[in-house]
């Protein structure tokens, strides 16, 4: 099913951030996105090393399979160019109303709110595809991960299989929409 077409602008350190869906033809965009991280960025998001997408993870990340998954991208505009700066995707897992968060923001805009408001848009959509629990895996090197995740009141839960992450969880309803 095709996804919801989420769109807001909110602004950042005085710059006007685009989060909205990802499209398919985004695929050059997210190719050029990835590769623009750094090593360490990039390590954090995938926990491996990984310097380039494959055509095969390209195409999943472009295309989604909403409602068991959803990604929205922030962008701003540089010389009438569109840029991403950040991705935020979900992916339900076994348990329905369960999902698995991934987020990375551009070396150059993290720290600057970016990752909190491509969570609070997640969370909107998810709560729109029946899902009311969130969780991360998150490195445990990854403190900026972990301290934006427990600010927005993720809790580390018990992690019953890989134990080079710790796994965040919350649950969320539509009672506060300002928060996670």
């Amino acid at each position: 099913m095709k996804p919801p077409d989420f769109r807001k602008t909110v602004d950042l350190n005085g710059r006007s951030v685009t989060i909205r869906t990802m499209q398919p033809q985004d695929r050059d965009m997210e190719d050029n996105f990835v590769q623009s991280l750094s090593q360490r960025s990039r390590y954090l998001r995938f926990h491996s090393v990984l310097t380039k997408l494959t055509p095969v993870m390209l195409e999943k990340f472009t295309n989604v399979n909403y409602p068991d998954e959803m990604a929205l991208i922030a962008t701003i505009d540089e010389n009438s160019v569109e840029n991403q700066i950040g991705v935020a995707r979900y992916a339900r897992s076994a348990v329905v109303e369960c999902a698995e968060v991934a987020i990375v923001v551009a070396d150059d805009w993290q720290g600057k709110g970016i990752g909190t408001q491509l969570l609070l848009s997640l969370r909107k959509t998810a709560l729109e595809a029946g899902i009311k629990h969130l969780k991360l895996m998150v490195l445990p090197e990854n403190s900026r991960m972990l301290t934006l995740a427990k600010k927005l009141g993720f809790s580390v839960q018990p992690n019953h299989g890989d134990f080079q992450t710790i796994e965040l969880g919350k649950v969320v309803d539509g009672s506060k929409p300002d928060e996670i």
